[in-house]
């Protein structure tokens, strides 16, 4: 009877140990389809159902000879990707998502990873497209977070990168209304810009959310991209090779972050600091602002504002133009959501237009 009862009690603990959910390793050999499904787009909409010589997502090498999932983009076209966990998602669970990368290629506006919403991602429903990214703006990689339908991706953490070298991001996202999210980055556990902590609270979940791994947007430019390692799992061990972790994984996270601690005068992004020209918010560096086209610093900035915009008055034929970095997305342009907009430009009305 005490062996009956021990029975049960083990198979009440199955739920809570780790579990595998997707594990690729290139080195290995392993079919790109062990991530999940293929997703290939020349145009928005225009979608390709298997690999071409222009667009494609294959096994192959990085220019080093390193085995890798090889993801190639023509100029012009927007999307290879492999979409991970289809329908296989819930609420209020925790996914831990390594994924380890080299980059052929940086461009504005190249998305390398999303968490996709399929469900409840409209403005009847109000929830965000695209929760959260990997995602290159002004030269840096963004963590982007958007809460819900009508707001903007807005960076949390920022770093930049090189072509040519190996990196590890761990995400580990707690679906849920609100969610949260931690990060990790070659090993190490990163702070967020925003909240000055380890932990964001996000809404992460409007109904099904899934992963996506690769090449989306940036389209302006040939895309190659690298991927060594994909892992997928239910806890933090189940990505220590993708996410860089292993036994020198360490919980501090003192030399993480971008936008770092305490003062507002420093400055890690060379050329982007406080007096540099700017169009948006993500052109400046750490906590300035974006104030009459010059980075500055949040509170008690109107009177350098005010020398600013006339400074810049020679160069801009109005106070609201803003540039546009996304061809065919730029005011006057159709959409349907805010993620169709060119930089700080929203929707209304089904048009591209300044906020």
């Amino acid at each position: 009877m005490q062996l009956h009862h021990l029975l049960y009690a083990l198979a009440a603990l199955q739920p809570v140990m780790a579990t595998s959910l997707v594990n690729f390793s290139a080195a290995n050999g392993d079919n790109p389809s062990t991530i999940g499904m293929l997703n290939l787009e020349e145009a928005r909409g225009d979608k390709i159902y298997s690999n071409t010589a222009d667009l494609y997502a294959k096994l192959g090498t990085d220019p080093n000879g390193t085995p890798a999932l090889h993801y190639h983009r023509k100029e012009g076209y927007i999307r290879a990707e492999y979409h991970a966990l289809h329908k296989k998602t819930s609420e209020d669970q925790t996914y831990y998502i390594g994924y380890k990368f080299s980059l052929g290629t940086i461009e504005q506006s190249l998305m390398i990873f999303q968490f996709k919403a399929f469900e409840g991602n409209d403005a009847a429903d109000g929830g965000a497209n695209i929760p959260l990214s990997l995602e290159f703006k002004s030269g840096q990689l963004h963590l982007q977070y958007q809460a819900d339908f009508t707001s903007k991706r807005d960076p949390q953490w920022s770093k930049t990168l090189s072509t040519d070298t190996v990196y590890s991001a761990g995400i580990v996202i707690h679906t849920g209304k609100p969610g949260w999210v931690e990060f990790y980055f070659d090993g190490e556990k990163q702070t967020f810009s925003t909240s000055q902590s380890t932990r964001l609270e996000a809404n992460t979940w409007t109904g099904q959310e899934e992963p996506k791994f690769g090449a989306y947007r940036g389209e302006v430019v040939e895309i190659n991209t690298y991927v060594y390692n994909i892992q997928i799992g239910t806890e933090l061990s189940d990505i220590e090779e993708a996410a860089g972790l292993g036994s020198s994984s360490s919980s501090g996270s003192s030399s993480s972050s971008s936008s770092g601690g305490g003062s507002s005068t420093s400055c890690e992004w060379e050329g982007h600091c406080a007096g540099a020209s700017c169009s948006s918010m993500d052109d400046c560096s750490g906590d300035l602002v974006c104030k009459s086209g010059k980075c500055t610093e949040a509170a008690g900035s109107s009177s350098s504002s005010s020398s600013s915009s006339s400074s810049s008055s020679s160069s801009s034929s109005g106070g609201s133009s803003a540039s546009c970095e996304w061809e065919g997305h730029c005011a006057g342009a159709s959409c349907s959501s805010m993620n169709d907009c060119s930089g700080d430009l929203v929707c209304k009305s089904g048009k591209c237009t300044s906020a």
